[in-house]
Order: C-alpha cells, then structure tokens, then sequence
C-alpha cells in the first residue's frame, strides 16, 4: 500500500550525514510566495535541520489568511498534526489534514476545514504535491510519528519571513499579522526548535513571549533576549531598506506554482472552478503601491483591476462548483460587483471609479490647400493625352510655362461648402476641344452665395480656341461659274 511505502534509499543516506535517525521528530515548513514545502528533522544535538526542500506543484487562493469556508485560502500560520490526521486513502494519493482551524483560528471566527498537504499536483483550497513527493513526506512524518512524536508542527507562512520581504509587503493589509507571524518564525530561527504557540485576543502567543496580559507565563528569558536581538538588527535593515525598496502587493489569479511546475499542463481531470481553472498556472501580477498604499501608476491601477477580476471571476465558478450550480463564463455585471469585494481584501481599499477619461484632443483639420492664382502647366508628358495630340493646354515649352504665383488666402469654409471649381462647370466638349456650349445659359438656377476668394488670372494661360466660323463659300464649277442659288440664302451656310 502506498501508506506504508518505506523511506526511499538516498533520503536515508542524506539523513545519515545530517546526524538524523528515521525516527527522529519532524516539522513542516510552507511558504506560498515561493512555493516551497521544506521537511525539516530532529538532528542528535536535539536542534533540527533541514532535510529537503520540495517545490509546490500547486496551491490556491491569495496571499493572507483563510477566513471563510470556500474562499480557495490556503491558511496561514501555526498547526500540528497528530496520527489521525495522517490519511494513507486518500483520493489524491496520500494526504495529511494540517488543522485549520487551530484555537487562534477560532478565536478570530474562521471558518472552513479539511485542508490538506496532498498529491495529485491539484488544488482548491489545499497544498499539492507531486505523488513522488508525497510519497516521501509521508513516509518520513509517519516514521517520525511511528517513533514517538506526538505531533508535528506545519508552519504556513506567505513568504520567508526576511527582512527584504516584509519591506516589500509593507502597504499589504495583512502586515500586522504577518509581524505576528514573523515572532513565531524568528522564535524557531533562533532555537531550531518547534515554537510553543498560544492565542491572546487576536494575536499568537509563542514561546509565552508577550502572554502575560492572557495569565500565560514568561518564556525562557534566553530565548526571549536572543529573539528581541534579532529584531532589533530585522528592524535597523527593513529600515535602510524602505529608502530604496518600492511597497508592493502580488495578486494571483487563483494560487500559485513553483517555477519548476508552472509551464506545465494541468491534470486532464481537473475540473474548472474545482481544480485549476486553467490549462496553465499564470504568474501574480505584481502591484507597485505609492506610500498611501494605492496603486503607484496608472499602469499598477490597471493591472490591480484586471487581476482583481480574473480573482472575482475564479471565486465565483468555485462557489458555483460548490452549490452544485452549472459552472461556467459569468456575466460581467456579477463578477464587476464580486470585484469590489476582492480589490477592498488585497488591497485594502475600495475599488476607486474609473478616473473620467481625458478629453480627447481636438484636432483641427489642416486647411484644404490655399487656391493658387495659376499652377505650372504640367510637362509633356503629364498633360492629358487630348491636350498632346491636339496641341491645347499651352505650349509644352518650359520656358512658355507661367510662372507660379503666389497663393492667396486659403478658402474659409461656409454653410453651403466651398465653390466648385469654374473650370468644372464648363461642359466637358469645351474643356476637351475648346468650343463654346450650344445649351441654354442657366439663368433661372438659384445664385451661388458662397464666398470665392479673388484669384489672379492674369497669368492664366487660356486655351487656345479655333475661330468659329458661320459661313463657307459655295463651290465652284468646272467651268467657273457657280451654281444658282435658292432664293433666301446660302444653301451652304452652315456652322463647323
């Protein structure tokens, strides 16, 4: 069976060199930023060490504290496992319960339960593991409890409580209960010992340092003087740090995964809003905070919006999944109202309204081309191929081309739109062959009433015209004399 799989070869030998036993007591030690579970264990100077640093396939929810049940938050703090927390059946391999909630838990009202360390690389709610790593850690905690110890200590924390972190998380809403974390992890930094915890009001209590306002006892004076020396130098360091270190929050979209895991596809049976709710882990988005604790930039204000509603939209398929309700793509409307309540949980603040978008500005079209008096006569070969063959248009000499003159003021645009060009009127025969029209004038058309510039045309070169003749002389005859005439007129007078 897979719960009594012993301890692998090489792991035995790598206890061996560190001085440990197989039986010797163990502690857990999560953090989530970083997504790393380390097993540590008794080594026989009665101080423990590390054993082996595993990477987290898997795990969800945001940075901070579990609150509620079905909030997809992994917890955070101090907890303890006993035998009968161990669970050699279960459905992801193997699994042990962490004991969320603990008395602090409760003190505070949190809810929810049954969080687990377990295989299967899937999570939603709870630490998961490769099989091949929970393999090991269960072999080693069970010999561990096999041996003698009564229960081990799991130590959740959001990050490796350094003093580089805590500068960077500053502006977080859950910073004074990261310090509080922080004591408890600088307690087992300085012993290497598993950190007696206790709850007073809404704070931990460890090694009874600060306990004294609950009837708890002082601590070992040593312990406490080596604990307030390591603070004293975290604190002179977060201090010199804070000039240089921009305040952040890092917001998920549902968890996270070690880098080793992240690139990797999910488990074909995870299901969407149970599970994972992508086929791949996205990294956080990092939100850098000016020192009010809002978004430093436009660009940090967009992103915090944008990863708060992938957030909302995640805890809304899982709480369809729970409910037993279709799960599937949300309406907008919903997820927008669930993001408020998100945003005001990472960042610590109300969504802020969009900001009013800016006034586009107004560009003022470019004036149509000022009307020039003439333009130079185009060359040969770019005049139309009427005006080449039959010789109108001007002479195709440069040195006749006129000259340009220069423009006139540019043309004001009116009600009824700019005058067309008189060129333009002109019936297309007289453009083209230079003849007068044989229409009617149009003088019943209304007048124009728009503005025309006065433009120079005493440069404009006209176009040559053909006289226009009425008459042509009637022909004559072989023998010189002319036909005779109808009486009236000129058979003959006709016009070309």
């Amino acid at each position: 069976m897979r719960g009594t799989s012993p301890i692998p070869q090489k792991l035995l030998a790598d206890m061996q060199a560190k001085g440990m036993t197989r039986s010797a007591p163990v502690l857990v030690r999560i953090y989530k930023q970083e997504s790393e579970l380390e097993l540590w264990k008794q080594t026989n100077s009665g101080r423990y060490a590390l054993l082996k640093t595993y990477p987290i396939c898997r795990w969800s929810g945001q940075l901070g504290p579990k609150k509620v049940e079905g909030d997809r938050q992994v917890p955070e703090g101090f907890y303890s496992v006993a035998q009968s927390q161990m669970n050699p059946n279960s459905q992801y391999y193997l699994s042990f319960d962490v004991g969320y909630p603990n008395n602090f838990d409760r003190t505070l009202g949190r809810a929810g339960g049954d969080i687990m360390v377990h295989g299967g690389c899937s999570s939603r709610g709870c630490f998961a593991m490769t099989n091949d790593q929970m393999g090991e850690i269960y072999a080693v905690a069970r010999e561990a409890l096999q041996g003698g110890q009564g229960a081990f200590q799991v130590q959740s924390l959001p990050f490796r409580m350094t003093a580089e972190n805590m500068v960077r998380n500053r502006r977080n809403p859950n910073y004074g209960f990261w310090q509080n974390l922080k004591e408890g992890a600088d307690n087992f930094e300085v012993t290497k010992q598993p950190v007696q915890v206790a709850a007073c009001g809404s704070r931990y209590v460890f090694n009874g340092q600060g306990g004294q306002a609950c009837g708890m006892p002082k601590g070992d004076a040593t312990v406490t003087a080596a604990v307030e020396q390591k603070r004293q130098h975290d604190a002179v360091e977060m201090a010199a740090l804070a000039k240089s270190t921009p305040a952040v929050n890092t917001i998920y979209d549902d968890g996270g995964s070690n880098p080793l895991f992240a690139a990797l596809s999910v488990d074909s049976h995870a299901i969407p809003g149970k599970d994972r709710p992508y086929s791949r882990v996205p990294r956080p988005t990092v939100v850098v905070l000016n020192e009010s604790g809002a978004p430093a930039t436009e660009a940090d204000d967009k992103a915090a919006r944008t990863a708060t509603y992938s957030a909302a939209e995640t805890l809304l398929m899982a709480e369809a999944n729970l409910a037993r309700r279709p799960v599937g793509p949300q309406k907008p409307e919903v997820v927008a109202k669930r993001q408020q309540v998100v945003y005001a949980r990472l960042m610590g603040s109300e969504m802020p309204k969009p900001a009013a978008p800016k006034p586009e500005p107004v560009v003022v079209a470019a004036a149509e081309a000022p009307v020039a008096a003439a333009a130079p006569a185009p060359a040969a070969d770019e005049q139309p191929f009427y005006a080449r063959i039959l010789s109108f248009g001007g002479s195709s000499d440069p040195a006749q081309k006129p000259a340009t003159l220069q423009p006139s003021a540019p043309v004001e645009a009116s009600a009824a739109g700019p005058a067309p060009a008189a060129q333009e009127e002109r019936p297309f025969y007289q453009r083209w062959l230079g003849l007068g029209s044989d229409e009617p004038p149009a003088a019943e058309s209304a007048p124009v009433t728009a503005t025309v510039p006065q433009v120079s045309t005493a440069a404009v070169p006209l176009p040559p015209t053909r006289p226009k003749r009425t008459a042509v002389l009637p022909p004559v005859m072989l023998d010189g004399t002319q036909p005779a005439l109808p009486k009236g007129g000129n058979a003959y007078a006709t016009a070309n």
